[in-house]
């Protein structure tokens, strides 16, 4: 019963910062949410459409369209789409994805921290602190970071799988960090490896597990990495990280009234007072370990044993310390400028865009001290509640969105005419840029003579006769990528997408007669090839799965 009323009591806490949000009908004014809701209403569209894997935005770009989802995470777009399926509104769905994504989150540090523990009241507190770390409602209230907040949550579940030594459920929460977040999720996912390495968990197991998560996500980030080369983000975003180094202290001034000069961009990046009180005591309580035992040699459980290290810090509990300090030391290091000249040579580590990202790992870090903390300070229950009342309390001004609500029309995010990219992410090389009008006519002959009628235009398939009555040259006002075809009938039309007057559009040309034109969007090789490994992975862990459930019977 413990159990339960203590998920009853996370779930409880975290309706709190999330009161004002669902009290009020519009839709909280965030740095990302005006383009969330036309990306939740495009997937749903897609999936409407019979869109699977959706990786095309049709109506976006002025009706051009643009690979969104071929490189941008997807999970976020399942829950939403599930729940406007449901019959909510786009805006009540991004408020709500926020609030579980929050709510599970400290679900999930809950399930982590008493399997290190073995002390549900430790899980406990552990999970309020993750919770309620201030960069926690920096992500969630402020830059409504739809993506990036399911990071926090799948990253406690997937160590809790290593734990339970769970292949399946390993993989699951693997392949489901990895769509909720692309440059989080790979941060994250390098943490679970550190955790195999550094914990006494059955390796094989654990990476048995992450392989197949990262084999089923493979219909995602093989084509998100591989067709990464056809867009404008590396040349638009090869020196944004410049911009946004924080200085240092502003990582350990507290800023809950959002003070200007505390900011990076509009972005506060204080890791909390609470997360530094309990670094500063780890950091303690491990010296006097060490000067406790400074002539013994830290070599296996034995000499721990032998040496009476258990006085001080256990075994579990250094490698506990070690870990959240390893991934605070390295997360500091990625944010402060004194790594400027890693993200200068590190081409990859600038699709991050900010290196105050890094504090998504430190705040997940720093909350785990309290596990071994907690072994060895002691406190009575009256204490322990007003320092947790405190720890609530305190982020009480951030639960009101800094920048207050916007009353929207949610028909203007379901006809949504941009692309909802800031940084060329998805602007592909064949084309002039992104759309600034829409076209007169999805599809229209710019040569020859003939007539084009009843366009049916869904995410992913057009459809139109084409009566040419003599050589006629058709666009389609659709920017090329690779996987679009144009057929007649059953005969595939060669396309051209290279025409300096409609530059990055697909053209083709018809000889005279009557023509039942299908322009679809289909999967390059590349896809073709990473769905086939998603499919076979997903094979594998029903297989997995299967024999893990079966019943063991004795001769």
């Amino acid at each position: 019963m413990t159990k339960y009323r203590n998920v009853l009591i996370l779930i409880i806490l975290s309706l709190l910062p999330f009161l004002i949000t669902f009290l009020n009908p519009n839709l909280p004014h965030t740095s990302d949410g005006g383009v969330q809701l036309p990306r939740m209403a495009a997937y749903f569209k897609a999936l409407s459409d019979g869109h699977f894997p959706v990786r095309w935005a049709g109506d976006l770009n002025y009706g051009y369209g643009l690979p969104l989802f071929n490189f941008i995470y997807q999970f976020p777009f399942w829950a939403t789409s599930t729940f406007i399926a449901f019959g909510f509104s786009l805006v009540f769905s991004f408020k709500l994805a926020l609030y579980l994504s929050y709510v599970f989150s400290g679900i999930g540090m809950y399930l982590l921290a008493g399997e290190l523990s073995k002390n549900r009241q430790t899980a406990l507190i552990t999970a309020i602190l993750y919770l309620f770390a201030p960069f926690r409602f920096v992500e969630l209230l402020i830059r409504g970071a739809l993506g990036g907040v399911y990071a926090y949550t799948f990253a406690p579940l997937v160590l809790y799988a290593i734990l339970k030594k769970n292949i399946p459920l390993t993989a699951v929460f693997a392949v489901l960090l990895i769509l909720s977040h692309n440059s989080l999720s790979l941060v994250f996912f390098a943490i679970a490896v550190l955790f195999v390495l550094m914990f006494n968990v059955h390796k094989i197991r654990s990476f048995l597990g992450l392989a197949l998560g990262l084999g089923l996500s493979a219909f995602f980030w093989i084509p998100a990495m591989w067709e990464h080369k056809y867009t404008y983000g590396d040349l638009f975003m090869k020196d944004l990280f410049r911009q946004y180094f924080p200085p240092i202290q502003n990582l350990f001034i507290p800023n809950p009234l959002y003070n200007p000069k505390l900011l990076t961009g509009e972005i506060s990046t204080d890791i909390g007072l609470v997360n530094i009180l309990l670094l500063l005591t780890a950091l303690i309580l491990l010296f006097n370990t060490f000067r406790a035992q400074r002539h013994a040699e830290l070599v296996s459980a034995s000499s721990f044993q032998k040496t009476g290290f258990r006085t001080k810090f256990g075994m579990t509990e250094l490698k506990i310390v070690f870990f959240s300090l390893t991934i605070t030391t390295v997360s500091l290091f990625f944010i402060s400028p004194l790594s400027m000249f890693v993200w200068e040579r590190v081409s990859w580590l600038r699709q991050f865009q900010f290196s105050w990202r890094f504090l998504a790992p430190v705040t997940f870090a720093l909350p785990l001290l309290y596990i071994p903390i907690s072994q060895r300070i002691s406190l009575n229950a009256k204490t322990l509640i007003a320092i947790l009342s405190a720890v609530i309390l305190m982020t009480a001004f951030y639960w009101y969105p800094r920048q207050g609500f916007d009353k929207v029309n949610e028909n203007d995010f379901w006809n949504y005419p941009l692309n909802t990219t800031y940084f060329g992410e998805t602007d592909l090389i064949w084309s002039a840029g992104p759309a600034s009008d829409y076209p007169k006519q999805f599809s229209e002959i710019i040569a020859g003579e003939g007539h084009i009628s009843n366009i049916t235009k869904k995410t992913q398939i057009h459809t139109y006769p084409v009566l040419a009555d003599s050589q006629v040259t058709v666009v389609d006002h659709t920017q090329y990528f690779p996987g679009w075809k144009v057929y007649s009938g059953n005969a595939q039309i060669p396309i051209q997408f290279q025409d300096p007057n409609w530059r990055g559009q697909i053209t083709y040309s018809l000889p005279p007669g009557d023509h039942s034109i299908v322009v679809k969007f289909t999967e390059s090789p590349v896809r073709m090839i990473a769905d086939f490994i998603s499919l076979m992975t997903l094979a594998i862990i029903l297989f997995t799965f299967k024999k893990m459930s079966a019943p063991h019977t004795s001769r």
